[in-house]
């Protein structure tokens, strides 16, 4: 993951606050956010980095992060949960 001092530390206070549950299947992640904040945790993620994430798409309150394998997954979601702290 890519943490750059003070703009990481603003996008980890986004997840923190915004983010109310995370689910996977597969190599898709989901995560359900406060209403009108899935694009700022979509831009959080594309911006930090994170190892294994294609992409994702954003909705209202929904993300929908798509990991290169589905054995990469698990890495993934503990990675993000430590960050959620």
């Amino acid at each position: 993951m890519n943490m750059e001092g003070p703009v990481s530390d603003r996008f980890v206070n986004i997840f923190r606050e915004t983010i109310k549950s995370v689910d996977s299947s597969g190599n898709i992640v989901v995560v359900k956010t406060l209403s009108g904040c899935a694009n700022a945790a979509g831009e959080a993620i594309d911006s930090l980095g994170f190892p294994h994430v294609i992409g994702s798409v954003a909705g209202d309150n929904t993300l929908m992060i798509v990991i290169d394998d589905a054995d990469n997954t698990p890495k993934f979601l503990k990675e993000f949960n430590e960050m959620l702290g």
